[in-house]
């Protein structure tokens, strides 16, 4: 597997293990909602931030 690819699995079993114990401790559906856009929205501009600095990857002409 690729590092990204693990990457991505990694994130997907976090987001789980964050979403079980949001309803353990029973907040609110708006609540919840309220968190899961958040972090969603702070995944996504970081994704964003990291694609300016490095650059977008171009492929190799061969």
């Amino acid at each position: 597997m690729k590092n990204h690819e693990i990457m991505i699995i990694g994130i997907m079993i976090v987001g789980m293990v964050f979403y079980n114990i949001m309803l353990t401790f029973e907040l609110p559906e708006s609540m919840m909602g309220w968190v899961l856009s958040d972090i969603i929205l702070t995944l996504y501009l970081s994704y964003l931030i990291d694609t300016f600095i490095r650059g977008s990857r171009k492929p190799k002409m061969s």
